[in-house]
C-alpha cells in the first residue's frame, strides 16, 4: 500500500469503533454522525480486505484480524501522540545534564546562584562547565553545548541562528603587586599606558580591553601598542604572575578582588576611558534549542537568580 494515499484519520476512526464495538457510540466518542462512522466503516473494510466488525447476536463483536490490529494500532496511535505533542520536562525528576560554556570569571559570577537553585530545585539534573580557551560560538552551532556565557558576540554570520538574554555589564579593576608604582596615587589612562600588561587570550584575537579603550579615547596612537610581555590562556595562574612581577591585569572586579584576597596583591579602580566600549555579559544559545523545555526551565531559573531579562532574537537584549 502506498502510505501517501492512506487516509490516517480512517485508523482514529477504527480505534474508536474496535474498542466500542457500536457504530453510534465510536461516533458521539468521536464527534461523527452515525452515518459518517459508517461510511469511514466501508472504507476501513476496503483498505484491510476484512470485515473488521461482525454482527451477532449480542451486536458487533472483533473479526480475527480486528483483534490481532487494535494493541498495534492503539500503540501506533498512542507513540504518534507523543510525536506531535510538546515535550514535557519536570525539574524534580529530571536527569538531564545542562551544559555550559564560559570564562572563568563568568563562570564564577553567573552559575553558582543557577546551580544553588538547580540543588533545591532539580536534585538530579548534572551541570557541567566548561572554560578551555577556543571559540565561544563554534560550540554552539555545533550542537555541543546547550548555553554560553560570554562578553564577546557572535559573527553576523551566525547571529541569525543565536538568541541572547543580556545578563549584566562588567565592572573592571586593576590586580597588581602590592609594590607596583600603580598600586599608590591616582590613576591615570596615561599611567595604565605606560605599564606593563598582562593579558588573558581566551581567543588569540585582539589586544584586550584596556588596549581597545585607550585606543578608541586616543591615549594610544593608532597602531600603537600596549606593552605586553606576558599572554595566558587561563585565569589560574595571574595571582602568582602579579605576585612575582610588575605586570597588571585588568579583570571583571568581583574575580580581582576574590583573587586578590590573601596575597600580597592589589586591586584598583580603573578610570572610565581605561575601559570605554567594554564588554557586557550575554548568555547566549542556538536556534535548535530554543524552545526545549529544559532549556527554557534553565534561562527561567537565571533570570529568576540575576533579575528581569528580556530575551531577543539575533542581538542581546537589554535589562
Amino acid at each position: 500500500m502506498n502510505l501517501r494515499t492512506l487516509d490516517l484519520n480512517l485508523l482514529v476512526v477504527l480505534r474508536q469503533l474496535l474498542e466500542d464495538r457500536h457504530v453510534s457510540r465510536a461516533g458521539e466518542q468521536l464527534g461523527m454522525s452515525q452515518p459518517a462512522v459508517s461510511r469511514a466503516l466501508q472504507r476501513l473494510r476496503v483498505m484491510f480486505d476484512d470485515p473488521l466488525l461482525v454482527r451477532t447476536s449480542r451486536g458487533f463483536d472483533l473479526s480475527a484480524r480486528a483483534e490481532a490490529l487494535l494493541p498495534d494500532l492503539i500503540h501506533w496511535i498512542e507513540d504518534t501522540e507523543r510525536l506531535v505533542s510538546r515535550q514535557s520536562f519536570d525539574p524534580a525528576t529530571s536527569t538531564h545534564v545542562v551544559r555550559f560554556y564560559g570564562p572563568e570569571p563568568e563562570v564564577g559570577w553567573f552559575l553558582p546562584p543557577l546551580f544553588e537553585r538547580m540543588r533545591r530545585l532539580a536534585q538530579g539534573m548534572v551541570l557541567e562547565v566548561k572554560s578551555e580557551p577556543r571559540d565561544h560560538f563554534d560550540q554552539l552551532e555545533r550542537g555541543e553545548v546547550h548555553f554560553v556565557l560570554s562578553p564577546f558576540e557572535p559573527s553576523a554570520a551566525s547571529t541569525a541562528q543565536i538568541h541572547s538574554l543580556y545578563l549584566a555589564p562588567m565592572a573592571f579593576a586593576l590586580v597588581m603587586n602590592a609594590d607596583n608604582p600603580l598600586a599608590l596615587g591616582a590613576i591615570s589612562a596615561e599611567r595604565i599606558a605606560a605599564a606593563n600588561h598582562g593579558l588573558v587570550s581566551l581567543t588569540g584575537r585582539g589586544g584586550g580591553t584596556v588596549e581597545n579603550g585607550l585606543l578608541a579615547q586616543g591615549y594610544l596612537a593608532q597602531g600603537e601598542r600596549l606593552n605586553q610581555p606576558l599572554r595566558l590562556t587561563s585565569f589560574t595562574s595571574i595571582a602568582a604572575f602579579c605576585e612575582c612581577s610588575d605586570m597588571v591585569f585588568l579583570l571583571p572586579k568581583q574575580f580581582a578582588e576574590e583573587l586578590a584576597h590573601g596575597r600580597n596583591l592589589v586591586v584598583r579602580e580603573t578610570p572610565p576611558e581605561a575601559t570605554t566600549g567594554g564588554p557586557q555579559v550575554s548568555l547566549y544559545w542556538h536556534e535548535r534549542f530554543h524552545n526545549d523545555p529544559m532549556c527554557v526551565w534553565i534561562r527561567d531559573q537565571l533570570k529568576a537568580v540575576h533579575g528581569s531579562t528580556v530575551e531577543r532574537h539575533g542581538k542581546k537584549s537589554s535589562l
